[in-house]
């Protein structure tokens, strides 16, 4: 007696088909026939062969990975050009002559390779750090306004997304209602604890779940030129 007929005369679970043909993968290469005899549901209802199931699934399968795929060449293709804007914006750091030109490079750039619509530094006195080019960007040791941004600048950690309306107001003024996503970024010029601030109009331009390797570096680039300049000015 063939194995479909024992099969055939023999009341079986779903369970121990399942079984069965597991332990058996080459079942449908001696039974061909049973691939195109064999009919399973489509999600939308119909009734199609084993076959054209599986040539569906496979395409279905194909288009996730080509979707991956195209996903992952976009993030490459956003970084090499991420990458670009870096190395424009270091150049144009290094080629500044003092504080201001450096704020007066990062409005520039910032706005033009970054998509960014404000920005601001702040910085917190120290004793021996009082003075600084321009007199807007010093907060005063015991200023109301670090204490909003106070988990920032002791985590030394970015954050980004929509920032509360005092914060904006502190670093952005008469431009704070405008300002709809936010990044955080915290600085450390020679002694001195800060933040570089860039806001957005665009609510999805910095958000919590973004990466912030880039803004990583924006900041050390930038307190590292400060930290240069600041010496020789002050």
């Amino acid at each position: 007696m063939s194995e479909q007929q024992k099969i055939s005369k023999t009341d079986l679970s779903a369970e121990q088909v399942q079984e069965y043909l597991l332990a058996s993968p080459d079942f449908f290469n001696q039974y061909p026939e049973l691939l195109n005899d064999v009919q399973v549901l489509e999600p939308g209802g119909g009734v199609v062969s084993l076959t054209m199931r599986q040539l569906a699934l496979l395409r279905d399968k194909n288009e996730k990975l080509q979707k991956q795929l195209e996903g992952l060449l976009a993030i490459a293709r956003e970084n090499d050009a991420l990458f670009s804007r870096m190395q424009q914006l270091t150049t144009a750091l290094i080629d500044a002559r003092c504080v201001e030109e450096v704020f007066a490079t990062l409005d520039d750039t910032l706005r033009e390779c970054f998509g960014a619509d404000f920005f601001a530094i702040r910085l917190i006195k120290t004793g021996d750090k009082d003075e600084f080019p321009i007199s807007q960007v010093l907060w005063d040791e015991n200023a109301p306004q670090i204490e909003d941004f106070k988990r920032v600048i002791e985590s030394q950690a970015i954050k980004c997304g929509l920032p509360t309306q005092t914060q904006a107001e502190a670093l952005f003024d008469e431009q704070a209602d405008h300002v709809k996503s936010a990044a955080l970024i915290p600085l450390k010029v020679a002694q001195q604890d800060g933040l570089l601030a860039i806001g957005s109009k665009n609510s999805e331009r910095f958000h919590p779940t973004m990466g912030t390797l880039f803004l990583a570096h924006l900041g050390e680039l930038v307190a590292k030129r400060l930290e240069s300049l600041q010496g020789s000015q002050v």
